[in-house]
């Protein structure tokens, strides 16, 4: 699709699709004067502070920080790229959008749809084979043994791939899916010697791994004892493709979302039939993650539907000792969210599919609710078999441990939550109860643990935590009121295009928005808030022109002209201390000959008094922030 033929499908979008409807589908709205407001879906809202503008065709979360149009509304929900967004949008509105020719990356054959079409083709290959081919009697018997019932095979879309090199790829000769594009997904691989393919998944039963939105989008294998050779690995799972990535997904979270809600809460687990056996015995809340520990890009996706987390640990010790690896990076994750993170570790030796298969559902809900905090989790972990000497090395070294957790999970005192100021009372008092170390000499320690942990992250070596929700993007005092006036003022933009430099502002969003203004203003176009939302592909741009528009709204009834007269004088005095502290510089590294250097440091004093002396008498300019 060209740059053209894009910006036309997203107006055509744009126009067919009414954000009140949109919202509404997601959240109860009521009219609120001249708009519509709702509990906000981003955070734990008691009274309805997302606000729906059905003029502007927009919606704006002043609690989140988070506002934008129909397209960033569905990328925040759905967690999807404006391209996914758009193409969930047209769908919706019965809309059909112009395929890209040629077979580069984003067109033709490999266009996303496209690739979904091909992995739901193989989807239904797979289970047509399980269910009707005698080459899958294995896979049969196997899910019988494991007590699997028929409606679970249907449920969760289970299928076999023959022990062939090549069976998938034979049956795509009959059709539009070419080694390219079964490879593109994930379903075929190059050979290392000679020409063509194979196929990736060969004498497994197969696994469907769906979106949040039921649509197959990769395949996870467990190889068969029958057919095994003992070179292979146990499961394998599709490799990254456009369509998937491991560390962003979750298996059956399709089917587990309204039980997520009615639950108020996700069980996440490791196995595929362990959560296919937690299905089947009513535990349907339960997913699982795929070959890769529960992380950082996880988290938005289950926080669109749950602030609560039950992670469930198979009873192996290699298993407790992975997530012990990783406990302190989930903490201070989901810590910052104010999400809850509990820990289930299962009897040694068992999994999930193991206790509800031999003791039923309801032994395992009893385990669920023995399950314990993250935190609490760990300090057990380290103090486990530890006798209560405070003067003992073992003793220190756990305190220390602790004491760094409680650093990384709760980074700062200063603007932290009270349930985080509260938890982390509970932990001091609890340390000083078990090894009678005084509270001070603890919270000394934490403070310089803290310390350390934020020089960590300001030298590059480490995150304070994840953004979900709220806008990333910096923003300078006099870029936000460029944007207002640009918006609001559009007859003020040759006067502004004529006095600023793109190369002086600084944010990407507003050299961006600056650059379109005057090229369509050169143009004999005019510009608007509508333009500029359409322009912008990046959902945390969107919110800030929203949040502009509002703001901007409320300075209509000011003077424009001084408002234009005080962003300039403002972008003029920037120009001044950039030469200034140019100036500066050179002095210092003595750049220049004695007899400039004379004439440029008095210069440099006298200008730098001068405005010391108007600042007084005028006081700050009014686009300081």
């Amino acid at each position: 699709m060209s740059l053209t033929d894009l910006q036309d499908a997203k107006e055509q979008v744009r126009q067919a699709i009414d954000i009140v409807d949109l919202v509404g589908s997601y959240a109860a709205l009521r009219r609120q004067g001249r708009g519509h407001v709702a509990l906000c879906p981003w955070h734990d809202d008691s009274r309805p502070s997302l606000q729906v503008n059905p003029e502007r065709q927009s919606f704006k979360c002043w609690v989140c920080d988070v506002g934008g149009d129909i397209f960033s509304f569905i990328m925040r929900m759905e967690g999807v790229e404006f391209r996914e967004a758009l193409e969930m949008l047209a769908d919706r509105a019965g809309i059909t959008l112009t395929p890209t020719r040629g077979t580069g990356e984003s067109g033709g054959e490999f266009q996303r749809r496209n690739l979904l079409r091909a992995v739901a083709w193989a989807e239904q290959q797979f289970c047509e084979c399980l269910l009707r081919s005698a080459e899958a009697e294995p896979a049969r018997q196997y899910l019988a043994t494991r007590g699997v019932s028929d409606d679970s095979i249907q449920r969760f879309h289970l299928g076999f791939a023959p022990a062939q090199w090549d069976w998938l790829l034979k049956r795509a000769q009959q059709t539009e899916w070419s080694p390219a594009v079964l490879e593109r997904v994930g379903l075929a691989a190059r050979r290392q010697s000679g020409e063509g393919f194979y196929d990736r998944f060969r004498g497994r039963l197969i696994f469907s791994i769906r979106d949040a939105h039921a649509r197959p989008i990769a395949f996870g294998g467990r190889v068969l004892p029958e057919l095994a050779d003992e070179k292979d690995a146990k499961y394998i799972n599709s490799p990254e493709t456009p369509l998937f990535s491991k560390s962003s997904q979750l298996y059956a979270l399709d089917l587990a979302r309204e039980a997520i809600a009615r639950e108020k809460g996700i069980v996440i687990m490791e196995g595929y039939t362990d959560v296919l056996m937690a299905h089947q015995h009513g535990i349907a809340n339960a997913v699982a993650v795929l070959g890769t520990a529960l992380g950082e890009r996880h988290v938005p996706l289950v926080r669109r539907y749950t602030d609560n987390i039950t992670l469930v640990l198979d009873g192996d010790q290699a298993g407790q000792q992975r997530t012990l690896q990783i406990l302190d990076q989930l903490l201070a994750l989901f810590v910052a969210q104010e999400v809850n993170l509990k820990i289930l570790t299962l009897p040694q030796g068992a999994d999930p599919c193991d206790v509800i298969g031999t003791q039923g559902s309801d032994a395992f809900r009893q385990l669920l609710s023995q399950s314990v905090d993250a935190l609490d989790h760990k300090i057990q972990a380290v103090t486990n078999g530890l006798a209560s000497a405070p003067d003992t090395h073992r003793s220190a070294q756990a305190v220390e441990e602790i004491l760094g957790t409680l650093a990384r999970a709760f980074p700062a005192r200063v603007g932290a939550s009270s349930a985080a100021l509260v938890r982390e009372q509970q932990v001091l008092v609890r340390l000083t109860r078990e090894f009678g170390i005084d509270d001070v000499s603890l919270r000394t320690r934490l403070t310089a643990l803290r310390r350390q942990h934020q020089s960590r992250i300001r030298a590059g070596g480490g995150s304070a935590g994840v953004e979900l929700a709220g806008r990333s993007i910096t923003i300078t005092a006099w870029e936000r009121e460029l944007l207002e006036l640009m918006i609001h003022c559009p007859e003020t933009l040759a006067t502004l295009a004529e006095a600023i430099r793109p190369e002086e502002i600084r944010s990407d969003v507003c050299r961006r928005q600056f650059t379109l203004a005057v090229e369509l203003n050169r143009g004999g176009e005019s510009l608007s808030f509508d333009r500029m939302m359409l322009e912008s592909d990046d959902a945390d741009a969107k919110s800030l022109l929203v949040e502009c528009d509002e703001q901007g709204r409320e300075k209509s009834q000011s003077d424009t002209k001084q408002r234009v007269s005080d962003l300039l004088a403002h972008v003029t005095q920037q120009r001044q201390d950039a030469r200034h502290h140019h100036q500066l510089a050179e002095l210092k590294q003595n750049c220049l000959d004695p007899q400039q250097e004379d004439k440029e440091l008095a210069k440099f004093y006298k200008d730098l008094i001068q405005k010391q002396s108007k600042h007084r008498q005028t006081g700050s300019s009014p686009t300081d922030g």
